[in-house]
Protein backbone atom coordinates (compact mmCIF):
# COMPACT_ATOMS: atom_id res chain seq x y z
CA UNK A 1 0.00 0.00 0.00
CA UNK A 2 1.48 3.35 -0.94
CA UNK A 3 2.57 5.29 2.20
CA UNK A 4 -0.05 8.28 1.40
CA UNK A 5 -3.18 5.88 1.24
CA UNK A 6 -1.96 4.64 4.58
CA UNK A 7 -0.98 8.31 6.02
CA UNK A 8 -4.90 8.54 5.08
CA UNK A 9 -6.02 5.65 6.92
CA UNK A 10 -3.62 7.12 10.07
CA UNK A 11 -5.38 10.58 10.15
CA UNK A 12 -8.52 9.50 9.67
CA UNK A 13 -8.62 5.90 11.79
CA UNK A 14 -5.83 5.95 14.30
CA UNK A 15 -4.80 9.18 15.14
CA UNK A 16 -7.37 10.33 17.39
CA UNK A 17 -6.95 6.97 19.73
CA UNK A 18 -3.32 6.95 19.63
CA UNK A 19 -3.60 10.41 20.93
CA UNK A 20 -5.62 9.66 23.23
CA UNK A 21 -3.94 6.80 24.93
CA UNK A 22 -1.03 8.77 25.87
CA UNK A 23 -3.05 11.39 27.22
CA UNK A 24 -3.42 13.75 24.36
CA UNK A 25 -5.91 14.70 21.51
CA UNK A 26 -5.95 14.91 17.57
CA UNK A 27 -6.34 18.26 17.52
CA UNK A 28 -3.57 19.05 19.81
CA UNK A 29 -1.28 17.10 17.70
CA UNK A 30 1.96 18.86 15.21
CA UNK A 31 3.27 16.84 12.42
CA UNK A 32 6.65 16.66 11.74
CA UNK A 33 7.47 17.23 8.89
CA UNK A 34 7.88 13.78 6.63
CA UNK A 35 11.34 13.01 4.71
CA UNK A 36 12.14 10.50 1.64
CA UNK A 37 12.13 6.80 3.22
CA UNK A 38 10.59 7.95 6.59
CA UNK A 39 8.45 4.84 8.01
CA UNK A 40 6.84 6.57 10.51
CA UNK A 41 4.14 8.96 11.32
CA UNK A 42 5.84 11.45 14.06
CA UNK A 43 4.14 14.34 16.07
CA UNK A 44 4.79 16.94 18.75
CA UNK A 45 2.06 17.24 21.81
CA UNK A 46 2.35 18.76 25.09
CA UNK A 47 1.37 17.76 28.94
CA UNK A 48 1.45 19.62 31.56
CA UNK A 49 4.50 21.72 29.99
CA UNK A 50 6.63 18.78 28.98
CA UNK A 51 7.12 18.35 25.31
CA UNK A 52 6.57 14.68 24.02
CA UNK A 53 6.65 12.78 20.55
CA UNK A 54 3.83 10.51 19.41
CA UNK A 55 5.10 7.87 16.53
CA UNK A 56 3.17 5.78 14.56
CA UNK A 57 4.84 2.90 13.24
CA UNK A 58 3.01 1.25 9.96
CA UNK A 59 6.31 -0.70 8.21
CA UNK A 60 5.29 -4.13 8.40
CA UNK A 61 9.43 -5.01 8.28
CA UNK A 62 9.22 -3.52 11.64
CA UNK A 63 6.88 -5.29 14.03
CA UNK A 64 6.00 -4.84 17.49
CA UNK A 65 8.77 -7.35 18.64
CA UNK A 66 11.34 -4.86 16.74
CA UNK A 67 10.31 -1.95 18.42
CA UNK A 68 9.68 -3.84 22.11
CA UNK A 69 14.00 -4.30 21.68
CA UNK A 70 14.41 -0.92 20.62
CA UNK A 71 12.76 0.48 23.90
CA UNK A 72 14.18 -2.10 26.29
CA UNK A 73 17.70 -0.64 24.71
CA UNK A 74 16.78 3.19 24.86
CA UNK A 75 15.75 2.24 28.53
CA UNK A 76 19.21 0.29 29.39
CA UNK A 77 20.95 2.98 27.65
CA UNK A 78 18.98 5.86 30.20
CA UNK A 79 19.26 3.78 33.15
CA UNK A 80 23.22 3.79 32.61
CA UNK A 81 23.24 7.87 32.34
CA UNK A 82 22.83 8.21 28.53
CA UNK A 83 20.60 11.26 27.60
CA UNK A 84 18.06 9.75 25.62
CA UNK A 85 14.80 10.41 24.43
CA UNK A 86 12.50 8.07 27.09
CA UNK A 87 9.84 6.33 25.80
CA UNK A 88 6.36 7.04 27.52
CA UNK A 89 3.94 4.59 29.41
CA UNK A 90 0.73 4.89 27.60
CA UNK A 91 -2.42 5.60 29.78
CA UNK A 92 -3.09 1.75 29.98
CA UNK A 93 0.60 1.03 31.20
CA UNK A 94 2.43 -0.01 28.14
CA UNK A 95 4.82 1.56 26.50
CA UNK A 96 3.47 0.23 23.02
CA UNK A 97 0.08 -0.09 21.60
CA UNK A 98 -1.00 -1.62 18.77
CA UNK A 99 -4.38 -0.41 16.88
CA UNK A 100 -5.93 -2.20 13.28
CA UNK A 101 -7.32 -0.24 10.71
CA UNK A 102 -7.89 -1.29 7.47
CA UNK A 103 -6.38 -4.95 7.93
CA UNK A 104 -3.12 -3.03 9.03
CA UNK A 105 -0.79 -3.30 12.52
CA UNK A 106 -0.22 0.77 13.27
CA UNK A 107 1.72 0.33 15.98
CA UNK A 108 1.83 3.90 18.41
CA UNK A 109 4.84 4.65 20.99
CA UNK A 110 5.61 8.41 23.01
CA UNK A 111 8.61 10.06 23.86
CA UNK A 112 9.69 12.83 25.79
CA UNK A 113 11.16 15.42 23.25
CA UNK A 114 14.59 15.94 24.03
CA UNK A 115 15.77 19.43 25.43
CA UNK A 116 16.61 22.32 23.13
CA UNK A 117 16.86 21.47 19.26
CA UNK A 118 18.58 20.11 16.90
CA UNK A 119 21.85 22.21 15.26
CA UNK A 120 20.15 21.73 12.00
CA UNK A 121 17.28 23.41 12.55
CA UNK A 122 19.52 26.55 14.17
CA UNK A 123 20.98 26.99 10.78
CA UNK A 124 24.24 24.53 12.18
CA UNK A 125 24.54 27.51 14.78
CA UNK A 126 25.84 26.06 18.00
CA UNK A 127 25.57 27.58 21.26
CA UNK A 128 26.51 31.16 21.69
CA UNK A 129 29.88 32.19 23.47
CA UNK A 130 30.90 28.37 23.50
CA UNK A 131 33.56 27.10 21.26
CA UNK A 132 32.74 24.52 17.96
CA UNK A 133 35.29 21.90 19.34
CA UNK A 134 32.83 21.60 22.66
CA UNK A 135 29.92 20.52 20.35
CA UNK A 136 32.29 18.27 18.59
CA UNK A 137 33.65 16.62 21.53
CA UNK A 138 30.12 15.93 23.01
CA UNK A 139 28.83 14.04 19.96
CA UNK A 140 31.87 12.21 20.52
CA UNK A 141 31.44 11.84 24.10
CA UNK A 142 27.74 10.56 24.01
CA UNK A 143 28.49 8.04 21.17
CA UNK A 144 31.51 6.65 23.85
CA UNK A 145 28.75 6.34 26.47
CA UNK A 146 26.18 4.51 24.19
CA UNK A 147 28.84 2.03 23.01
CA UNK A 148 30.56 1.35 26.23
CA UNK A 149 26.70 0.98 27.63
CA UNK A 150 25.90 -1.87 24.90
CA UNK A 151 28.56 -4.15 26.09
CA UNK A 152 26.51 -4.57 29.11
CA UNK A 153 23.32 -4.81 27.38
CA UNK A 154 21.37 -7.84 27.08
CA UNK A 155 18.16 -8.34 25.20
CA UNK A 156 14.99 -9.12 27.29
CA UNK A 157 14.23 -12.44 25.35
CA UNK A 158 15.41 -14.53 22.10
CA UNK A 159 12.35 -12.97 20.29
CA UNK A 160 12.85 -9.61 21.20
CA UNK A 161 15.93 -8.09 19.82
CA UNK A 162 17.34 -6.27 17.00
CA UNK A 163 19.06 -8.03 14.35
CA UNK A 164 22.45 -8.60 13.33
CA UNK A 165 23.27 -6.56 10.32
CA UNK A 166 23.53 -9.13 8.05
CA UNK A 167 19.98 -10.15 8.54
CA UNK A 168 18.87 -6.70 7.06
CA UNK A 169 17.65 -6.59 3.53
CA UNK A 170 19.64 -3.26 2.63
CA UNK A 171 22.97 -4.88 2.91
CA UNK A 172 22.37 -7.52 0.50
CA UNK A 173 20.00 -5.52 -2.23
CA UNK A 174 20.95 -3.06 -4.31
CA UNK A 175 18.20 -1.74 -6.54
CA UNK A 176 18.89 -1.50 -10.86
CA UNK A 177 22.37 -3.66 -9.79
CA UNK A 178 21.84 -5.29 -12.97
CA UNK A 179 22.41 -1.96 -14.90
CA UNK A 180 25.89 -0.94 -12.33
CA UNK A 181 27.58 -4.30 -12.83
CA UNK A 182 31.03 -3.08 -10.85
CA UNK A 183 28.76 -1.04 -8.40
CA UNK A 184 27.13 -4.47 -7.50
CA UNK A 185 30.87 -6.22 -8.00
CA UNK A 186 32.09 -3.30 -5.63
CA UNK A 187 29.35 -4.41 -3.23
CA UNK A 188 29.93 -8.02 -3.40
CA UNK A 189 33.46 -7.50 -2.10
CA UNK A 190 32.48 -4.65 0.30
CA UNK A 191 29.95 -7.23 2.10
CA UNK A 192 32.86 -10.29 1.95
CA UNK A 193 35.37 -7.91 4.02
CA UNK A 194 32.46 -7.09 6.73
CA UNK A 195 31.79 -11.29 6.77
CA UNK A 196 35.76 -11.52 7.57
CA UNK A 197 35.97 -8.87 10.39
CA UNK A 198 36.61 -9.99 14.03
CA UNK A 199 33.69 -9.55 16.33
CA UNK A 200 34.46 -8.90 20.31
CA UNK A 201 33.08 -7.37 22.77
CA UNK A 202 35.10 -4.00 22.41
CA UNK A 203 34.14 -3.52 18.75
CA UNK A 204 30.81 -5.07 18.13
CA UNK A 205 27.89 -4.37 19.45
CA UNK A 206 24.03 -3.11 19.18
CA UNK A 207 24.57 0.44 17.88
CA UNK A 208 22.53 3.47 17.02
CA UNK A 209 23.40 3.12 13.37
CA UNK A 210 22.09 5.87 12.03
CA UNK A 211 23.74 8.76 14.79
CA UNK A 212 23.90 12.05 13.04
CA UNK A 213 22.97 15.76 13.90
CA UNK A 214 19.39 15.17 12.54
CA UNK A 215 18.84 12.02 15.32
CA UNK A 216 19.73 14.93 18.26
CA UNK A 217 18.99 17.53 20.30
CA UNK A 218 21.51 20.44 22.15
CA UNK A 219 20.45 22.15 24.99
CA UNK A 220 21.38 25.35 24.09
CA UNK A 221 22.21 26.49 27.61
CA UNK A 222 24.82 23.92 28.86
CA UNK A 223 25.40 21.92 25.39
CA UNK A 224 23.91 18.74 26.91
CA UNK A 225 23.29 16.02 23.98
CA UNK A 226 19.75 14.23 23.84
CA UNK A 227 19.65 10.97 21.37
CA UNK A 228 17.11 10.18 19.97
CA UNK A 229 15.42 7.98 16.36
CA UNK A 230 16.34 4.07 17.85
CA UNK A 231 14.43 2.51 15.07
CA UNK A 232 17.35 1.91 13.11
CA UNK A 233 19.82 0.39 15.68
CA UNK A 234 21.23 -2.77 14.71
CA UNK A 235 24.16 -5.06 15.78
CA UNK A 236 27.21 -3.51 13.72
CA UNK A 237 30.71 -2.81 14.79
CA UNK A 238 31.25 0.41 16.65
CA UNK A 239 33.41 1.99 14.21
CA UNK A 240 30.85 2.48 11.75
CA UNK A 241 28.91 5.06 14.15
CA UNK A 242 32.40 7.17 13.73
CA UNK A 243 32.20 6.46 10.31
CA UNK A 244 28.73 8.34 10.57
CA UNK A 245 30.10 10.97 12.94
CA UNK A 246 32.93 11.56 10.09
CA UNK A 247 30.44 12.10 7.44
CA UNK A 248 28.87 14.67 9.69
CA UNK A 249 31.91 17.16 9.70
CA UNK A 250 31.82 17.25 5.44
CA UNK A 251 28.91 20.09 5.45
CA UNK A 252 31.05 22.09 7.70
CA UNK A 253 34.27 22.86 5.46
CA UNK A 254 32.94 21.70 1.68
CA UNK A 255 33.26 24.80 0.22
CA UNK A 256 36.90 25.00 0.81
CA UNK A 257 39.85 24.55 -0.77
CA UNK A 258 41.12 20.98 -0.04
CA UNK A 259 43.99 21.55 2.59
CA UNK A 260 41.39 23.87 4.85
CA UNK A 261 39.28 20.46 3.96
CA UNK A 262 42.00 18.25 5.19
CA UNK A 263 43.12 20.67 8.23
CA UNK A 264 39.08 21.04 9.44
CA UNK A 265 38.41 17.43 9.36
CA UNK A 266 41.50 16.05 10.99
CA UNK A 267 40.99 18.53 13.58
CA UNK A 268 37.22 17.56 13.68
CA UNK A 269 37.66 13.86 13.87
CA UNK A 270 40.54 15.10 16.32
CA UNK A 271 38.06 16.45 18.80
CA UNK A 272 35.13 14.00 18.23
CA UNK A 273 38.16 10.99 19.36
CA UNK A 274 38.66 13.41 22.52
CA UNK A 275 35.12 13.50 23.76
CA UNK A 276 34.65 9.42 22.90
CA UNK A 277 37.53 8.39 24.81
CA UNK A 278 36.52 9.86 27.96
CA UNK A 279 33.93 7.01 27.48
CA UNK A 280 35.03 4.12 25.56
CA UNK A 281 38.33 3.30 23.64
CA UNK A 282 38.97 1.35 20.33
CA UNK A 283 42.09 0.09 19.36
CA UNK A 284 44.53 1.64 16.36
CA UNK A 285 43.47 -1.31 14.49
CA UNK A 286 39.74 -0.63 14.56
CA UNK A 287 40.06 3.24 13.79
CA UNK A 288 42.61 2.70 10.67
CA UNK A 289 39.46 0.86 9.36
CA UNK A 290 37.61 4.17 8.90
CA UNK A 291 37.79 4.23 5.16
CA UNK A 292 35.96 0.86 5.26
CA UNK A 293 33.22 2.04 6.84
CA UNK A 294 32.91 5.45 4.97
CA UNK A 295 32.68 2.91 1.62
CA UNK A 296 29.77 1.06 3.73
CA UNK A 297 28.42 4.50 4.03
CA UNK A 298 28.35 5.60 0.57
CA UNK A 299 27.43 2.38 -0.70
CA UNK A 300 24.33 2.29 1.51
CA UNK A 301 23.97 6.52 0.33
CA UNK A 302 23.61 5.04 -3.43
CA UNK A 303 21.06 1.92 -1.83
CA UNK A 304 18.97 5.02 -1.63
CA UNK A 305 19.92 6.95 -4.83
CA UNK A 306 19.89 4.32 -7.43
CA UNK A 307 16.08 4.07 -7.58
CA UNK A 308 16.42 7.36 -9.26
CA UNK A 309 19.05 6.16 -12.42
CA UNK A 310 16.30 7.53 -14.89
CA UNK A 311 15.48 10.86 -13.00
CA UNK A 312 15.55 14.22 -15.41
CA UNK A 313 16.77 15.96 -12.32
CA UNK A 314 20.63 17.28 -13.65
CA UNK A 315 21.48 17.96 -9.72
CA UNK A 316 20.51 14.54 -8.80
CA UNK A 317 22.45 13.21 -11.46
CA UNK A 318 25.46 14.49 -11.13
CA UNK A 319 25.52 12.98 -7.29
CA UNK A 320 24.75 9.87 -8.34
CA UNK A 321 27.76 10.15 -11.18
CA UNK A 322 30.18 11.10 -7.81
CA UNK A 323 28.60 8.41 -5.99
CA UNK A 324 28.99 5.59 -8.42
CA UNK A 325 32.55 6.45 -9.55
CA UNK A 326 33.87 6.97 -5.72
CA UNK A 327 32.57 2.81 -5.68
CA UNK A 328 33.70 2.01 -9.05
CA UNK A 329 37.30 3.65 -8.53
CA UNK A 330 37.90 2.99 -4.81
CA UNK A 331 38.07 6.72 -4.11
CA UNK A 332 38.73 7.26 -0.49
CA UNK A 333 36.75 9.53 2.03
CA UNK A 334 33.59 9.72 0.28
CA UNK A 335 36.23 11.61 -2.82
CA UNK A 336 36.25 14.47 0.00
CA UNK A 337 39.56 14.80 -0.71
CA UNK A 338 39.97 13.84 -4.12
CA UNK A 339 40.44 16.42 -7.02
CA UNK A 340 36.70 15.33 -8.69
CA UNK A 341 35.90 17.08 -5.79
CA UNK A 342 34.71 20.85 -6.51
CA UNK A 343 34.44 23.20 -3.47
CA UNK A 344 32.91 25.61 -5.66
CA UNK A 345 29.92 23.43 -7.15
CA UNK A 346 29.83 19.92 -5.70
CA UNK A 347 29.52 17.28 -8.27
CA UNK A 348 29.56 19.78 -11.07
CA UNK A 349 32.35 18.20 -12.14
CA UNK A 350 30.77 15.45 -12.89
CA UNK A 351 29.09 17.20 -15.88
CA UNK A 352 32.75 16.46 -17.37
CA UNK A 353 35.08 14.22 -17.88
CA UNK A 354 37.25 13.69 -15.30
CA UNK A 355 39.53 10.58 -16.16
Amino acid sequence: MQRNAIIQICETQVLERAARLFGTSKNRLKKFEDYEGCANLVYQFEIGGQERILRISYNPARPLELIQAELHFIQHLAAGGLRVSEPILSLEGNLTEVIHAAGLPFIAVSFVKGRGKRVPDNQYRYRPNAPIEEYFQNWGSTLGRMHRLTKSYQPPSPAIQRPQWHELEAFFHLPNAERLPLVRQKFEQLIAELHALPKDRDSYGLIHNDFNDGNFTVDYDNGDITVFDFDDCVYFWFVYDLACAWEGGVGRTMFRPLDERRAFMDHYLQQVMKGYNRENSLSDEWLARLPLFLRLVQMQELHHFAQYLDDPDPELQAELRYKIRCIEEDIPYLGFFDRLYSPETPFALWQKDVA
